[in-house]
């Protein structure tokens, strides 16, 4: 079960946005036992407040007794949970996390003070756990000054400056963001409420690039070892999730779906080693073929059923730039259309959506200026897991450069692109069923997320 210890990992409440006036089950039941003068007494003015399938606990020091060592907190009914609904902290810990609780079901949360292997009396509360109301995305982008901004998904409100210096930067869905610190060797979240940032990890190998399911876990690719890496919500170390294998050709790239299933990817001219781990933590690897060129992978993404969408780069004097599909377990990379195009594509929990100019011409073609063809976007494929495919009427966009132009999609479908070039230079969006696009803003932005 997630959990957050002070000072020493993640901080991160599933609860959603609207459980900022969530329930507060009043004080503490009374005691199961009276403390002695070898146990401490039971922690003082335990609450739990929650949203939906979560609930969070919280507590202070007891009153009275000898040093506290630690602290055990008790979930029953226990189904559902990992280690059997008991969770062990340490003396800094002061709130813990249970997830997967069920709707209408009501728990018992026990909650004893340890010292010197000693384990005091328990105090207690319950929580009865209700439906919470849908949490609105919101769009996530670095502006040209490298500050993470956010945007709302619908209507035209302004954006808002998240955090400075955000290279590399993530979020969850509760709209905390968490950016590498300078040096490489830390996390830093800032708050999706405003609060103060806090450094959250330290002592890591860190790149650039952080990534987050919506569980609240982190990843990126280790700087030394190369390794994705996870850093759990649930208050444990860090660790290894997924292997690239030997690097030969500095292609390599990795997704983490929403749902927190992770892709190692590593190109080679004879084909890729796809690593990949399920949400449950069940790893295959297993090698992928092309079909043509031999492609450098420019962008990779995965939904939730573990379909990969990759943006490639095709040598020679076309410089192609197709968005290819391997099917969950499959070996083999398809394109999903023969006609070259200036493509935009983002990918959600269920589907891609791939937004095609009308007209294409090479790259030869376009650096001798016999590029005149019609760069408009006029049509969006939605390619769904399941195997469907649909084509969506575009208009009012225009394509920017070539290039493995990557965007973000709302669970929804809207899709989000940055053009880098007039007449539609600046951040679009294009809604779910397609038709006019609306610009959200003029400037150019980078690293789109949705969450």
């Amino acid at each position: 079960m997630p959990q957050h210890v002070e000072g020493n990992s993640v901080f991160k409440s599933m609860l959603t946005i609207a459980a900022a006036a969530a329930l507060v089950v009043g004080g503490a039941l009374p005691a199961h036992a009276a403390p002695t003068p070898s146990t401490p007494s039971a922690p003082a003015s335990v609450k739990v407040t929650g949203s939906g399938g979560d609930a969070d606990v919280t507590w202070g020091a007891p009153r009275t007794g000898p040093r506290v060592t630690g602290y055990t907190v008790t979930v029953t009914p226990a189904d559902s949970q990992p280690n059997k609904g008991v969770d062990r902290l340490p003396a800094t810990a002061r709130w813990d996390h249970f997830g997967a609780l069920r709707i209408g079901t009501t728990y018992t949360f026990a909650v004893r003070a340890v010292a010197a292997k000693r384990t005091g009396p328990a105090a207690t509360v319950q929580f009865t756990a209700k439906a919470a109301a849908p949490t609105p995305q919101s769009l996530f982008a670095l502006d040209a000054q490298g500050s993470v901004v956010r945007f709302a998904t619908e209507g035209t409100a302004p954006s808002t400056t998240v955090a400075p210096n955000g290279a590399g930067y993530t979020a969850d869905d509760r709209g905390d963001v968490f950016v590498p610190s300078a040096d490489r060797t830390s996390i830093v979240m800032y708050p999706a409420s405003g609060g103060a940032a806090r450094t959250v990890a330290t002592g890591l190998h860190l790149t650039a690039d952080l990534r987050s399911d919506v569980a609240g876990n982190l990843y990126w690719a280790d700087s030394v070892s190369g390794s994705v890496t996870m850093l759990p919500i649930d208050g444990t170390a860090p660790r290894v999730v997924a292997e690239f294998g030997t690097v030969q050709y500095s292609k390599h790239a990795f997704a983490v779906s929403r749902n927190g299933i992770v892709t190692a990817y590593n190109n080679s001219p004879f084909g890729a080693r796809v690593e990949q781990r399920t949400a449950a933590g069940v790893t295959t690897v297993r090698t992928v073929t092309y079909q043509g060129v031999y492609p450098f992978i420019g962008a990779l993404q995965s939904d939730d059923t573990g379909n990969l969408y990759l943006s490639v780069t095709q040598d020679g004097p076309g410089g192609r730039f197709p968005w290819l599909q391997v099917k969950a377990g499959a070996s083999a990379a398809t394109r999903f259309s023969t006609d070259d195009a200036f493509e935009y594509g983002a990918t959600n929990s269920t589907s891609l959506r791939l937004l095609q100019s009308a007209a294409w011409c090479s790259e030869a073609d376009e650096r001798s200026g016999n590029c005149s063809i019609d760069r408009s976007l006029a049509r969006e494929l939605v390619a769904g897991a399941d195997g469907s495919q649909q084509t969506l009427p575009v208009t009012g966009i225009t394509a920017g450069s070539r290039g493995s132009n990557v965007g973000a999609s709302t669970e929804a479908g809207d899709v989000f692109i940055d053009i880098n070039r007039a007449p539609s230079a600046g951040l679009w969006r294009v809604p779910a069923a397609g038709g006019a696009a609306q610009q959200v803003a003029a400037a150019q932005y980078t690293r789109l997320l949705v969450i």
